[in-house]
């Protein structure tokens, strides 16, 4: 029995937050499929915040072979929503992506993959393999995966972009939620928290603009003399760092695209892939023969000193992300690349 954590993160907060009050955890100690019972009361019960997107939740009994569920719940009314997708705690979020049982069935399927002694290869090397696989997509697509809060995020003040309802450019995308954007003068004196509703996000490119809403603050011109800015700063037509953006990047648990989710799957299978072909049969052995009392039993592999055991399942896998990277790219960034 250990101390687990768990990473909860809520897609859509305002809208959950309409319906919603709080967060119940369920537990399972007999595996995936098991049985989930609430390990949460009254009072343990995680309250939804207004601009908290990523809650942490420990279990004190826990075990690093249990599987976790949430779902949303309001207090008055009763109202509860459908369980989360399970989840094991204190595991990388790339473990929600793609699930250790997922790349056995769906990449790995009809192959030997144990040892010379017939063990089979532990969970904890294609858990590896599947954390790897979504680091090296993140850099290769220059896009956060993997829900992450970014605090304290900072962008220059430039007029051209200011007069266009202050767009900014985030620096991770896509983007689950925008918790604060605020202004904050040299000597980091804050002279404007802007309020969510004027907060304005296209989630897929990470682009943010703030759009005055009703009421007197609404009726300021982005363009008249500075507007938020005191007059001594009003003229000029760059300022350094003085947007700063608090968000959380990245996808909500459940809600990775399945292209996204089937190039992780293809990536993360090469690793146990090689290993299994070198172990077939001995490493970089193509072929052997045996022969007792005259009887002789050969057999030849695809294992070379060039070429793993698996080549053909490998090849395919590396010709179908080179024809789906690009596209990835081109549709999260709207830049495209060549891989080699």
């Amino acid at each position: 029995m250990s101390v687990i954590t768990l990473k909860l993160v809520v897609g859509n907060l305002d809208a959950v937050r309409a319906t919603f009050t709080h967060i119940k955890v369920y537990r399972s100690t007999t595996g995936l499929t098991g049985v989930y019972a609430e390990i949460t009361d009254v009072a343990t019960r995680i309250p939804l915040e207004a601009g908290h997107v990523v809650y942490d939740f420990t279990d004190e009994a826990g075990d690093a072979d249990y599987y976790y569920k949430s779902s949303y719940y309001h207090t008055v009314s009763g109202l509860e929503s459908s369980k989360s997708d399970a989840q094991q705690g204190e595991g990388d979020a790339a473990l929600d992506i793609v699930s250790v049982s997922e790349l056995k069935i769906n990449y790995l399927f009809g192959l030997d993959l144990t040892d010379d002694t017939g063990t089979e290869y532990p969970d904890t090397l294609y858990q590896w393999f599947i954390k790897s696989a979504v680091s090296w997509l993140e850099i290769k697509l220059n896009m956060a995966i993997r829900a992450k809060s970014i605090t304290d995020e900072r962008h220059d003040f430039y007029r051209e972009d200011y007069d266009k309802y202050m767009w900014l450019k985030l620096k991770e995308h896509p983007v689950i939620d925008v918790e604060s954007v605020s202004m904050v003068l040299p000597g980091e004196q804050v002279v404007q928290e802007f309020d969510r509703d004027w907060i304005h996000v296209q989630k897929d490119s990470g682009q943010v603009n703030i759009i005055p809403g009703t009421g007197s603050a609404g009726m300021i011109l982005m363009g008249a003399g500075g507007a938020w800015l005191p007059f001594v700063y009003g003229r000029h037509r760059h300022i350094p760092d003085v947007f700063r953006v608090d968000y959380t990047a990245g996808f909500a648990t459940g809600e990775v695209p399945d292209i996204l989710r089937d190039a992780v799957g293809k990536v993360a299978s090469f690793g146990p892939l090689n290993i299994a072909g070198d172990l077939l049969g001995g490493a970089g052995i193509a072929s052997q023969n045996l022969s007792i009392d005259g009887l002789s039993q050969g057999y030849n592999t695809t294992s070379s000193a060039t070429n793993a055991g698996f080549g053909a399942r490998l090849l395919q896998y590396k010709m179908e992300l080179k024809d789906v990277l690009p596209t990835l790219r081109r549709h999260f960034t709207g830049v495209g690349f060549a891989i080699g």
